[in-house]
């Protein structure tokens, strides 16, 4: 068995080292794996931040999970992951009802009897703790023997990804040309590795940098409150065990103390999406991120200057944003809330066409269409046009090269050079459909890290973005279902598992998703993960679903 998990391990390594964004979900795979191969009922891995302060969960495997997440942080000293941290050492107990050591009575009174705290250490840090609990304590002898073989490759392996994601980061804050362009790259890569919305940086001395000007909730501490994290502490909202109580319990919110040379120099915030539950999973990534960047921000760069930067940037995955010319823009910058409500709508039918008519009603729903309505329309054109398209050589507007008109419709086609994320994730996909094998699950997985969330996902309540935002997602979706099955036919199994759970990450309602990957559980003998799944699946279906029990199925393993 352990050689099953080393495998993983090794999976897990290789792809993490290719695409740190999948952290959450080959983390997963690699936990469910371990779980399988130990006989135990539970398997949970807390990373340390590198501080050497805190452990924060980062992935968690079996039954019963709600239980497990009632504590999703320990520091050093407490409780048994922060014992086994603290004394890199083996705690465990097989008398968990009257261990008072374990801090989560909710798992206590479930029957769990066995439980193990294993560190995984390197000479100099505690990478982080690996967590098994079983009701049956006969499985505990086993597992630390399993563990004991993968534990130094796995420890190795966690800090060398982390690292990487570290080494990446200062990369690409030594390519750039400013403390604010630095700073911006720190961004960046936090919202890549996190799937976040929008970041800030806010030093403390001098003016907060955003990836998305003017977006995001101001920090309830500025200037009126101690802010904890510039005193070192991690913050998260919504989370009892890393309170702030600036911060908004929605959307959620993260807010990082980022260090340089012992010192807090500066606080990173990063928002995710309203919508569901911020896991701690996010946190340690974005710790790990700023580890060595931090250092860099201030210093200056040799690296050659960049290629001239498109004269439109826009991102519509995930927050809408736009660059001109390299600049990233505000909502403030296009001086009427309406003329920035009309580029998302020319984006959404970017190269159609949009009738007057359709226009007024979209930016003012209920008013009809007449001269009144239509001249506010002309004025908003106006204004829009007047941030977007390009100055002609005496710094005035030339002709319009990125909003045409068409008689009485209008449409975004630009002529000058631009790019947009849901265009260039559509050719993607068409690409990687008529290709074949390892050539299109390489342009699969170029398309699908443009895919950072839902089309105009902070705008999620507005019908004129529904049904491009459906077609995309639904894209997305199908995209990843022929990823696993070229996967699969590969052998590429854990990758399958990855694919499956970025699925219904997208969508938790998918059932097919949930079909899919229950009868490929099944089919390679893993008829307990099945089952695991199979109970998610009836809660989300809301009662018996079609597809009959794993528990019932006959297994058909077969061989790797």
């Amino acid at each position: 068995m352990p050689a099953d998990v080393l495998s993983t391990v090794s999976w897990a390594a290789e792809t993490l080292s290719r695409e740190p964004r999948q952290l959450f979900h080959v983390v997963r795979v690699l936990l469910s794996d371990l779980r399988r191969a130990t006989g135990m009922d539970g398997a949970e891995l807390y990373l340390a931040d590198p501080q050497q302060s805190v452990l924060i969960l980062s992935g968690y495997a079996g039954k019963d999970a709600e239980a497990f997440l009632e504590k999703c942080v320990f520091h050093f000293g407490e409780g048994f992951p922060g014992l086994a941290a603290a004394g890199r050492q083996i705690v465990e107990t097989r008398n968990l009802e009257s261990d008072e050591r374990y801090l989560r009575e909710r798992v206590r009174a479930l029957g769990y009897h066995a439980f193990l705290s294993y560190p995984l250490l390197l000479p100099h840090a505690v990478v982080g703790v690996l967590n098994l609990a079983a009701r049956d304590v006969q499985q505990v002898e086993a597992a630390k023997r399993s563990l004991a073989l993968i534990s130094p490759l796995l420890a190795a392996s966690l800090y060398a990804v982390m690292t990487s994601l570290g080494e990446r980061t200062l990369e690409r804050v030594r390519q750039a040309r400013t403390p604010r362009d630095r700073a911006l790259a720190l961004l960046e890569d936090s919202l890549e590795a996190s799937s976040g919305l929008r970041a800030a940086l806010r030093p403390l001395h001098g003016d907060q940098i955003e990836t998305h000007p003017d977006q995001m909730r101001p920090c309830g501490c500025d200037g009126k409150a101690p802010c904890p994290a510039q005193a070192g502490q991690i913050c998260v909202s919504g989370m009892p065990e890393l309170p702030c109580a600036a911060l908004p319990v929605n959307p959620h919110v993260v807010c990082l103390p980022v260090w340089d040379a012992g010192e807090v120099k500066a606080v990173t915030t990063v928002q995710f999406s309203a919508r569901g539950d911020l896991h701690a999973e996010s946190v340690a990534p974005l710790l790990w991120i700023s580890r060595l960047a931090a250092g860099a921000l201030e210093l200056p760069t040799t690296a050659a200057a960049p290629e001239t930067p498109v004269w439109l940037d826009i991102e519509t995955l995930g927050a809408f944003r736009i660059r001109r010319g390299g600049e990233v823009l505000s909502p403030k910058d296009f001086r009427r809330r309406q003329a920035y409500q009309l580029l998302k709508l020319l984006v959404t039918r970017w190269g159609r066409p949009l009738h007057t008519d359709e226009l007024c009603e979209a930016l003012w729903p209920g008013e009809g269409v007449d001269e009144r309505v239509l001249a506010r329309l002309h004025v908003t054109l106006n204004a829009l046009r007047q941030v977007v398209e390009p100055p002609d050589a005496s710094g005035g507007r030339a002709e319009a090269q990125v909003i045409l008109r068409d008689g009485n419709a209008y449409r975004f086609a630009p002529t000058v050079a631009y790019r947009l994320d849901s265009e260039q994730f559509e050719t993607l996909v068409r690409q990687a459909d008529g290709q074949t094998g390892a050539a299109a699950l390489g342009t699969y997985a170029l398309a699908l890290a443009l895919y950072r969330g839902d089309f105009m996902e902070d705008d999620p309540y507005s019908d004129a973005f529904a049904l491009e935002r459906d077609y995309l997602r639904e894209l997305a979706v199908r995209s990843l279902f022929r990823a696993a099955e070229l996967q699969e036919a590969a052998g590429l199994n854990q990758d399958v598992l990855a694919s499956y759970s970025q699925i219904l990450a997208i969508d938790p309602q998918h059932f097919e998703a949930h079909e899919a990957l229950i009868t490929f559980l099944v089919k390679h003998g893993r008829v307990e993960d099945a089952q695991l799944r199979w109970e998610r699946y009836a809660r989300a279906f809301g009662g018996a679903p079609r597809l009959p029990a794993p528990a019932q199925q006959r297994s058909r393993p077969l061989p790797n």
